[in-house]
């Protein structure tokens, strides 16, 4: 498929210079310097009843008892929503006693490399990639998840909402501000079932069978 659009508008900085005891005592600033998005898929915190996880990049099975600063070092800490997290598990390839320096070969660092280089957005609202590392991702991630493609659908529906009622609220003809509220009101409509239909399949329902596709 080709490209529609970007697979994010933010960038990842890393800002804590605290030193903390524990994984979680990180947890607003993984938050405010992923910008409240998961770091692997990009979906918003705002869009799930869930709590977002602080995520290892390198997981805490393979550096235990090697590297175990690694469990408390913010540069191994990563913001991801609750299902990245659970299919990355404790997936890892490298070599741990090489180097200092944080890798995890499977996987892009969403902290060091611009998601915008490896995924985009496809017509579908699909997360996708010409790089073949970044459809390796996609396949462990199970970032083709209908769900995803939901998310950003739901996303670009409420900032359209939010275009058109600025549009609307400064429109002086009377025709045309009809025409806007008319157009406002379909939109959110949509919206509305376009996240009702995400809270369906963010919860596992199977409104889509992925068993299906994955045999044909």
């Amino acid at each position: 498929m080709m490209k529609y659009a970007e697979f994010k508008e933010h960038k990842i900085q890393r800002t804590c210079t605290k030193k903390f005891h524990t994984p979680q005592k990180y947890k607003k600033y993984l938050q405010k310097d992923f910008h409240g998005r998961c770091g692997y898929c990009n979906m918003s915190e705002e869009l799930v009843t869930v709590s977002f996880h602080v995520e290892h990049f390198v997981p805490e099975k393979i550096f235990k008892g090697k590297k175990d600063y690694l469990r408390t070092d913010y540069n191994n800490l990563m913001w991801s929503c609750p299902k990245c997290n659970l299919s990355k598990g404790d997936k890892y390839q490298g070599d741990l006693s090489g180097s200092s320096e944080i890798v995890n070969e499977l996987f892009y660092n969403p902290a060091k490399i611009d998601y915008n280089q490896i995924f985009y957005r496809n017509e579908l609202g699909g997360i996708d990639s010409d790089d073949p590392k970044g459809r390796e991702m996609i396949n462990t991630l199970k970032l083709y998840r209908p769900v995803h493609n939901l998310a950003w659908l739901l996303e670009q529906l409420e900032k359209l909402c939010d275009r058109l009622e600025t549009l609307q609220e400064q429109e002086q003809d009377p025709v045309k501000k009809l025409i806007l509220e008319a157009a406002l009101g379909k939109v959110a409509m949509k919206c509305v079932n376009i996240e009702r239909l995400f809270r369906v399949v963010y919860k596992g329902k199977k409104v889509f069978s992925e068993r299906k596709e994955t045999q044909n």
